[in-house]
């Protein structure tokens, strides 16, 4: 299983994003806000947490040693020497996060600045097989894995395990950031990278051919990753995380009401408990922090008003056409049942995670999202309103071949409607 698609959000309300206290030091709170935040909890992803977190059983995660290990970045430079980066040998930059001693509220200026420090550096989850993109740059960009001069190698880090080794790891940002969307030096956290290919990198790290592969993992394609399953043969999109201070349900299929900045730590730290096959845990400081600079990045997203006055008549089609789910200011809604949406519902229908229906994303930051839907089938804003879609004619289907069926909504506006349409929703 891989756990490095962070898929959280919410919106924050002043009452919730100030009770903090109640997550870092009682467990009785942090408990019944998980329960509370659960939407099916027969699924297996709600059964694990209610049997183990801050459950005071003797499976309990928080009984699990916290883990904050010395970390370093891997550097661009690094790619260019004989034989490309190491994997595993440790330098003396590696370090662990300084965590504040106490914060006053989840916008803390201090918090999100932690934040920003894990989603760059904390290992979420061990990923050897990564080092077949470490070679040298040419490898790193067959995989998808950004570099930047200042920021790294793919939000790569090498880890301090306890007998004192180095491992590769990803980070949240390995998943959730590409280079600068503006095309200038730097990158964009938050942007998911639709280029990285795990699926292929876990292949060709097992020696295995991923073209005449029957493992599910060659079908992942770039943009995807299976953070539901450990038979890996229930990929989705990797997640936008610059709009999830509106999201009001966690993960593509609504596994999570959003309730509070407590549903978002716990989100993060139930993943990287599992991620790391239930062995350790995060301080909570850390999965706090994440989710405070994960909200933080909604400020970079551009004002509605903005791709109202670029193309009014494309506001109003989308007022009449879309929002009835998308329903501004949030541009979210209620989770839309499966038979209604039409797309395609494995995922939906998950046995870990399921609820018989498909979260309505927010579309903050739509134009530069990257592929669409929850599976990442549809490249663009363009191609969701191509009437060619839903018919066997559609070319553009990112996995597999063929129409891309549900979600029709748009489709049969006239073509002037949609243009404009289309051009508000680049605009957002």
């Amino acid at each position: 299983m891989l756990g490095t698609s962070l898929l959280f959000g919410c919106a924050l309300p002043p009452t919730a994003i100030d009770a903090t206290s109640g997550y870092l030091d009682d467990p009785a709170y942090a408990r019944a806000e998980m329960t509370a935040s659960l939407v099916n909890p027969d699924n297996s992803y709600s059964a694990l947490r209610l049997a183990h977190y801050a459950s005071g059983s003797a499976g309990d995660w928080d009984r699990l040693p916290e883990w904050n290990p010395p970390a370093e970045t891997l550097e661009a430079g690094e790619l260019d020497a004989p034989g490309g980066a190491s994997p595993d040998q440790m330098s003396s930059r590696a370090a662990s996060l300084a965590l504040p001693p106490s914060v006053r509220s989840a916008d803390d200026p201090a918090l999100i600045a932690l934040g920003k420090e894990a989603f760059e550096r904390y290992p979420t989850q061990l990923a050897q097989y990564l080092r077949v993109a470490l070679t040298s740059r040419a490898a790193a960009a067959r995989y998808g894995v950004w570099v930047d001069e200042a920021a790294g190698v793919g939000g790569l880090v090498r880890a301090r395990m306890a007998d004192g080794s180095g491992a590769l790891a990803l980070t949240c940002a390995s998943c959730h950031t590409v280079r600068a969307l503006d095309g200038g030096g730097g990158v964009s956290p938050g942007v998911p990278n639709a280029a990285l290919d795990l699926g292929a990198a876990i292949l060709e790290a097992q020696g295995i051919p991923g073209s005449a592969s029957q493992d599910p993992h060659a079908v992942w394609g770039p943009g995807r990753v299976d953070v539901t399953t450990a038979s890996g043969t229930e990929p989705a999109r990797i997640a936008d995380l610059r709009p999830v201070r509106w999201l009001s349900y966690l993960q593509q299929d609504a596994t999570l009401r959003a309730r509070n900045v407590t549903t978002l730590a716990i989100r993060i730290e139930t993943l990287i408990v599992t991620a790391g096959n239930e062995a350790v845990r995060p301080p909570r400081i850390v999965a706090l922090a994440l989710a405070a600079y994960v909200d933080s990045l909604a400020t970079a997203l551009p004002a509605p008003e903005d791709a109202a006055a670029l193309s009014p008549h494309g506001a109003s089609v989308f007022q009449a056409t879309c929002a009835g789910c998308h329903a501004p200011p949030a541009f979210t809604g209620e989770p839309v049942p499966l038979a209604i949406i039409g797309t395609d519902p494995v995922l939906g229908l998950s046995a870990d995670r399921g609820t018989g229906t498909y979260r309505v994303p927010s579309l903050h930051g739509v134009g530069t999202r990257g592929p669409l839907l929850h599976d990442g089938t549809v490249p663009s804003v363009d191609a969701l309103f191509d009437p060619s879609r839903v018919t066997a004619a559609f070319a553009q289907k990112l996995h597999g071949t063929g129409s891309v069926p549900g979600h029709a909504y748009g489709l049969d506006l006239a073509d002037g409607d949609r243009r404009d349409l289309i051009t508000y929703l680049h605009s957002l």
